[in-house]
């Protein structure tokens, strides 16, 4: 007689990512082809964000559309404006096909209106992982290079506390294939270990081997983080940006906390930082074995 198989079902990561109008869907995908590589129970969610501030755009008269190859105008009207966007739509999707075929994992594909931080709070709500795009694309400028490195493949983590600091860590090393030389960490004093007082920078990497921050690393990181800056536990949203942005990250990887799923935070993220933007709500090793 067979016995029955008691082992509990694993319930598949949720990876969403939201692919929009600018048309950089295709690079985003390959940011994040390294978690379903990692972990093949995943269910990939392609969302296309229709904004509704861009919607209000295709509801005018007409708009104008500077041509940046020959500087020409050329007037673009509301019917323009939908075709384009029905391009970029099926682009979107057939680009997440492409990348779930290639992988092996589920996906699905829906769009969604509305304004952007409202329905990025929504889906990272539901998602273990969501990853989108700043508002505003520019490549990052390169802060503190190191030899025979790429400073633009820069990836920068945020520990504001080691529980959720855990997960993005973790999320960050797949993301990194295992190369912990490509991460930074904007840590605060708290999570650090250190004293509060005036602290804007500095390096804990050679603090005593009860350092919190330290151990974290070596749980949970294949080698130690590259780069780790601290900053005031007060320093606020605006901060963390600015340090962010000091880094030169090509990609940003954080806690979904509850805090920055305000609309009015995601809001701020979005404009304010120039490179796309992993937000973790959990993330937890499969087996101890598959750590890197």
């Amino acid at each position: 007689m067979k016995m029955a198989n008691h082992q509990p079902k694993k319930t598949p990561r949720r990876i969403a990512v939201i692919l929009g109008p600018g048309g950089s869907g295709r690079k985003l995908l390959d940011l994040v082809l390294p978690l379903l590589t990692h972990d093949r129970e995943v269910e990939m969610h392609g969302v296309f964000l229709e904004e509704a501030e861009v919607r209000h755009a295709a509801e005018l008269p007409f708009v104008q559309e500077l041509c940046r190859v020959t500087f020409s105008v050329r007037e673009f009207t509301s019917d323009h404006f939908e075709r384009a966007l029905a391009l970029r739509m099926r682009t979107a999707q057939r680009a997440l096909s492409v990348l779930a075929q290639r992988t092996g994992v589920a996906y699905s594909f829906r769009n969604i209106r509305g304004p952007a931080a409202r329905l990025l709070s929504e889906t990272a709500r539901v998602s273990d992982i969501m990853v989108f795009e700043p508002a505003r694309m520019i490549a990052p400028p390169a802060a503190h290079p190191l030899a025979g490195r790429r400073p633009s493949r820069r990836i920068v983590v945020a520990v504001g506390d080691l529980e959720s600091g855990r997960m993005a860590l973790l999320a960050a090393a797949h993301l990194a294939e295992g190369d912990a030389r490509r991460i930074s960490v904007v840590a605060t004093a708290s999570a650090a270990g250190v004293a509060a007082g005036g602290v804007t920078l500095d390096s804990v990497l050679d603090s005593p081997l009860d350092n919190p921050l330290i151990n974290l690393f070596r749980k949970v990181l294949p080698a130690q983080p590259i780069r780790v800056r601290i900053i005031p536990d007060d320093v606020g949203l605006r901060g963390l940006v600015d340090a962010v942005r000091a880094e030169g990250a090509a990609l940003f990887v954080t806690a979904a906390t509850e805090a920055l799923l305000q609309p009015a935070n995601l809001h701020f993220l979005r404009e304010r930082l120039r490179c796309p933007i992993c937000l973790v709500r959990q993330w937890e090793e499969r087996e101890k074995s598959s750590t890197y």
